[in-house]
């Protein structure tokens, strides 16, 4: 089985001094505390396992200025969680969150803890051993959206043959996208998923539809004046607003760069706020009912893409 190392150190850039003004970890804590699974993942792309991920804050003695979660991560099926964790939240001084994350001693006494945080009231800090090396600097990018990753090689690790960790996260209002991976001395990416980070979703919450998908049709429509009346029945529907697509863009083209597109061909493109969405459009009784008035005057390819995220130089 192929358990990721998790990690809740992460590190971002603050993009908003009205954002920073404010304490974010209410906000941070609002967002992550609670149960996550990776199920859905899972069940879609068998490269990831199915991770449940348990986060509540908890109180330590003598640490009125900080704020800590307690982490507790369970691969499914198991018997005991594989990773324990408690993560010092404090302030610094551009309204960012510097964390630290500790090992618990005898942590197997606290299993199951994230239910009752009070059972941390008599633990001593000073008996908590830090993970060196892996301190981070979190910043809200959003009202309800936390982003960014590790900085250098400064987390050290030798588990699995690697030499350093990277941790690259996302915290968004419907999910935690935590994406770790370990590489070798020379820059070899020895463990973690390459395509990308684990997904988690509140349980109880994994049928939101919020990874948005872009459909694309194109083909070529050999008697555009018939084909009106497949383009008219599809809007008299209501299709498009009941699964919340929209056309992105649409032939003909503003314009040609190169090659020269046939008088005949034709091509849509329609975002839907997700996969399930796009699929609920294409095969529900209602497009049944009209997709013949386009047998044997159009031919199309339709393909789905998920919608990539936006890179970090255009949001600066």
């Amino acid at each position: 089985m192929r358990i990721l190392a998790l990690t809740t150190a992460f590190a971002f850039c603050v993009t908003s001094s009205s954002l920073a003004a404010d304490d974010p970890r209410g906000a941070y804590f609002e967002l992550t505390t609670g149960s996550f699974s990776s199920a859905v993942q899972a069940a879609r792309d068998k490269r990831y396992d199915d991770i449940v991920w348990h986060l509540a804050e908890v109180t330590l003695p003598g640490e009125a200025d900080a704020r800590w979660l307690y982490a507790e991560q369970w691969a499914e099926g198991a018997e005991a969680p594989y990773r324990q964790r408690l993560q010092r939240y404090t302030l610094t001084g551009d309204g960012g969150i510097a964390v630290r994350s500790f090992r618990i001693p005898n942590a197997e006494t606290y299993i199951g803890a994230w239910q009752e945080p009070a059972r941390f009231g008599d633990l001593n800090p000073l008996s908590l051993t830090a993970a060196e090396g892996c301190d981070v600097v979190l910043a809200r990018t959003g009202p309800k959206r936390f982003e960014g990753g590790t900085q250098g090689q400064g987390c050290r690790t030798e588990w699995r043959g690697a030499s350093y960790v990277v941790s690259q996260a996302l915290v968004t209002e419907n999910k935690l996208v935590n994406w770790d991976r370990g590489f070798a001395a020379d820059g070899a990416q020895v463990w973690g998923p390459a395509p990308g980070g684990y997904e988690f979703r509140r349980i109880g919450a994994e049928d939101l539809c919020d990874e948005p998908v872009h459909m694309l049709v194109y083909g070529d429509i050999y008697d555009r004046e018939k084909f009106k009346a497949y383009a008219e029945a599809i809007w008299a529907s209501g299709l498009y607003p009941k699964t919340q697509g929209y056309y992105v863009a649409v032939t003909p083209a503003d314009d040609i760069f190169e090659g020269a597109p046939g008088k005949d061909h034709g091509m849509v493109l329609v975002r839907f706020p997700c996969h399930a969405a796009a699929r609920a459009f294409w095969y529900s009784d209602d497009y049944a009912k009209i997709r013949p008035l386009r047998e044997g005057i159009a031919d199309f390819v339709v393909s789905v893409f998920k919608e990539r995220p936006v890179p970090e130089y255009i949001r600066e």
